[in-house]
Formats: structure tokens, sequence, C-alpha cells
């Protein structure tokens, strides 16, 4: 049934475009036929290579998300690239979901006048519109397809983070901000040091900013590569390793920036949101007894 729905779809848009291109269709084209046989052609052609856009209906795959977008050096701006993909994805979710359904109110409007015209030629120009409207309501269905897709791999990363990480809140975020720069910054200064053997300005400021002493970092740097190279590790543990244990054990050079700053090293909880998590049907039911 419905092979014979999408065969009679295929010939009512032929004889639409037959219609439409008027002395035309008899243009000859390449291989000795009509120019409106090479458009059918074609779109036997694409809609035999269209499933495939069902794998690649996103700009990124979820090795991408995970290892390229989100694969900062600290779990909390970890879990903060998360959610500004999600916000951004969301967005875009939102705009393709209603602006499919506009598409497809217009549609309705768009055949119940062509019910109602008397004019042939304003009539098949209803045709025309009505069918451009259906063929970019069914783009724009793969399109959101994969915005699905992304939400949710993006909601799978943030459960697990989150298993790890425990409470999620702004409080615990700004008490974290210590040591999330300061791994952000000793994982761009071991590049660095890898690349040119010193670590430059950009991130010498870096360091400096968050309080750890420049000459300091890079002792442990050298130190660290050496170690590296020896080591005969082919993954990246031994990195996340030092960079960690550096960010333990300078985490109180922040209070000393601070001081010099004259600024109080603790965020103010006043101005913090925590989420309230929606209670369990058996707590409230408790509460209600």
């Amino acid at each position: 049934m419905s092979e014979e729905v999408e065969k009679s779809a295929e010939e009512k848009s032929t004889e639409l475009v037959v219609r439409s291109f008027g002395a035309i269709v008899e243009h000859k084209s390449y291989g000795g036929k009509s120019l409106v046989e090479n458009l059918h052609n074609a779109d036997l052609a694409a809609k035999k290579v269209q499933y495939t856009e069902r794998i690649w209906d996103r700009s990124r795959s979820q090795f991408m998300i995970k290892n390229l977008t989100c694969s900062q050096a600290d779990d909390w701006t970890r879990l903060r690239q998360i959610s500004a993909e999600m916000c951004r994805k969301r967005q875009a979710l939102s705009e393709a979901k209603f602006g499919f359904m506009e598409t497809q109110v217009k549609i309705k409007m768009k055949k119940r006048r062509i019910l109602e015209e008397e004019d042939d030629l304003k009539r098949e120009l209803l045709e025309i519109q009505a069918n451009k409207l259906d063929n970019s309501g069914a783009e724009v269905l793969v399109k959101v397809e994969g915005a699905l897709k992304e939400i949710e791999t993006l909601s799978k990363m943030h459960d697990d983070l989150k298993e790890r990480m425990g409470d999620i809140t702004e409080e615990e975020f700004e008490k974290a901000q210590v040591k999330s720069h300061i791994k952000r910054a000793m994982t761009q200064s071991v590049r660095e040091v890898r690349e040119n053997g010193i670590i430059k300005c950009g991130n010498q400021e870096y360091l400096e900013q968050v309080g750890v002493c420049v000459s300091s970092a890079k002792r442990e740097i050298d130190k660290y590569l050496v170690e590296e190279r020896s080591s005969g590790v082919a993954n990246t543990s031994l990195l996340h390793s030092f960079v960690d244990d550096f960010a333990d054990r300078y985490e109180p050079v922040a209070k000393q920036q601070a001081d010099f700053l004259g600024f109080d090293e603790h965020a103010d909880s006043n101005l913090t949101f925590t989420p309230q998590l929606p209670e369990s049907n058996g707590s409230k039911q408790n509460t209600d007894s």
C-alpha cells in the first residue's frame, strides 16, 4: 500500500513538472532523453541514496561530540560545554518543530484554496507552492531527527558525568573553578612545551591569573615530558594523572592571587543557584500523610 501511495505521489509530481515546464518538456537533454525524463531519473537516483541522510543527518558523530567538542580537562567545564550544546540544540529543535507545524498548516491552506480556486493558472500555482512546502517539510524532518539524536547523546553524557560528580549546583561549580582553570592552563602549556620547548605568553598570563608561578610550572612540565617520552604509554592517561595531581597540589596558590587582587577568594553562595529536584512519588505520599 505504501509503495502505491509513493508511486502515486511521484506520478503527480511528474505530471506537475510536465504541466509547469510547458514547451520545455520536449527539450532534448543528455542521453538522447527529454529534460523531463532526466528530471524524473535524477529524482529516482536521489531517492536511492536518500537513506544515507538518516546516517549523516547531523554535523557531528557521537564520537566527535564526546571526544572533540566536550574534551575539556575538567569534569565541570566538560559538563558546562554539554549544557551549552544542549541549549543550542534545544533552541534549534524548538524552531524546527514549530517551523514544521507551520508548514503543515500552510500546506492545508493551499490545498483548500486549490479546491476553491476556479482560475486554472492560479490553481496550478497553488499546487506548485503546496508541493514546494511539502518537500521542504520533509527535509526539515531529517534535520529534526538529527537534532533528537544529538540531544539524547548529550543527555546520556550528562547522566554519566553526574553519576561520577555527584550533586550539580552552582556553588559546587564555583568551588571547582580554581582546579578547573589550573588544569586547562597546564594542559595548554604542556602542548606548547612539547612543540616549542617554552610556555608562550598567552598561557604564561593564564597561569599567573590563577596564581601559578610560570617557572615552577615549566619545571614540572619538563619532568613530566621526560617521563612521558620514556614510559612507552600509548594513551593519554599519564597526561591526565599529571594535570590532576598538579591541580590538587597547586590549588592553594589561588588564595595568594586573590589577596594580591584584593578580592575574597570564595564565591558568594547567596548569588548561586541550587536546582530544586522533583520529589519522588514515595516521598510526596509520606509528606501528605
